[in-house]
């Protein structure tokens, strides 16, 4: 009976397209030229690789990275073409139409519903998870959290941000009362967000913006590592700020 069972298992699961299973090491989806359109114009924006049919290395591992960190945001779909130039060249055409081949691979682009044309990836700053997030960020208006930042601040500060001033002072007092909740090791990043709120409210918007050019000025000097990880947290704590502004939609 067991053996008849597994019997029926493996064919349900070799029944199964391979567009629809998500990869455990991976927490992306494999779409291929028949299931490409179908799959992605579901989502309300999808962050496609175009690679060869088995990737490897620090850019795969970039874009795993942050597919596996994402997982639980269901509006934002993490996907992959893997392109074979030897036997049948399994999706080698679908990713030319998108401007990828085997010299320039891998390449990533964000498709956004009721957007024509995908947005491209510059990784000319760099091919790394911190870049990735940045650009869905950027382009899709999806909240992803950054390194060094709390979750339920940077919800705080979207909706500081985006206030009228009577309510900023509402917002400040609900972030007090939230920072006095934290674990002491989150303490201090939770001072950081009630600092810039309050900066905000004394010296108005363009505080943040004044800020994020002094520490980047900081980041550029010479500093320690662990001075410039400190730093590095601090900017992305004020890019929440200015999430609300910059892009398109609330998603909290």
């Amino acid at each position: 009976m067991r053996a008849y069972l597994s019997v029926i298992l493996c064919c349900f699961i070799l029944a199964i397209p391979s567009s629809h299973i998500v990869s455990a090491n991976s927490g992306s989806v494999e779409l291929n030229e028949y299931s490409f359109d179908k799959i992605v114009s579901k989502f309300d924006a999808t962050l496609v690789k175009f690679d060869v049919a088995f990737p490897f290395g620090d850019k795969h591992d970039a874009f795993v990275a942050l597919a596996k960190e994402a997982k639980d945001v269901h509006e934002l779909l993490f996907a992959e073409v893997g392109v074979k130039d030897y036997g049948e060249r399994e999706n080698e055409a679908l990713a030319k139409k998108y401007g990828a081949t085997k010299d320039n691979f891998p390449v990533v682009k964000l498709f956004l519903k009721g957007k024509g044309e995908p947005i491209a990836f510059d990784d000319t700053k760099g091919f790394t998870s911190d870049h990735l997030r940045n650009f869905v960020r950027d382009n899709s208006g999806i909240y992803l959290s950054l390194p060094g930042c709390i979750k339920d601040l940077d919800i705080l500060a979207i909706k500081f941000q985006s206030s009228a001033k009577e309510d900023r002072e509402k917002i400040l007092k609900q972030t007090e009362d939230a920072v006095e909740k934290l674990d002491s090791k989150d303490a201090a990043t939770g001072k950081i967000y009630k600092t810039i709120m309050q900066k905000v409210l004394e010296k108005g918007d363009d505080f943040i913006t004044a800020e994020i050019k002094r520490v980047n000025k900081l980041l550029s000097g010479k500093v320690s590592d662990e001075k410039k990880k400190e730093l590095a947290s601090r900017i992305n704590i004020l890019q929440s700020f200015t999430f609300s502004s910059s892009n398109k939609k609330d998603e909290l």
